[in-house]
């Protein structure tokens, strides 16, 4: 595990986290609503900074591929529950559940650094 490249991503995620409080406070989203920080990007940036670590798109298929079961699965589970599918309940459960994913699995490829090329 590179020690300097681990604390530089999580200096990023952090300059992230305080650029997206200031955009909220800047353009009054609070005043709206509580600004919820945008699960959508925190994914997409979660996952690029999980594949620039794991840097073999061989095992980086397995987390992604956890990722689809776990949608999957949600989609039976809410279908189940309401005896529908409607995406407007979907959506942002799914995001949520994938910003916890994208969170574990970049954790994950932290350590993960030097896994063999296949």
């Amino acid at each position: 595990m590179d020690y300097r490249i681990a604390f530089l991503q999580l200096m990023l995620l952090v300059v992230i986290w305080f650029v997206e409080n200031l955009i909220g406070k800047v353009f009054h989203f609070a005043r709206r609503r509580r600004h919820v920080h945008s699960p959508v990007i925190w994914t997409i940036i979660l996952w690029l900074l999980s594949v620039y670590n794991i840097a073999s798109l061989y095992w980086i298929a397995y987390p992604i591929a956890i990722w689809m079961i776990a949608a999957l699965l949600l989609i039976v589970v809410q279908t189940v529950h309401y005896g529908e599918f409607i995406y407007r309940r979907y959506w942002p459960v799914f995001w949520r559940l994938s910003v916890i994913l994208a969170a574990i699995f970049f954790v994950g490829s932290l350590f993960c650094q030097n896994l063999p090329l296949v």
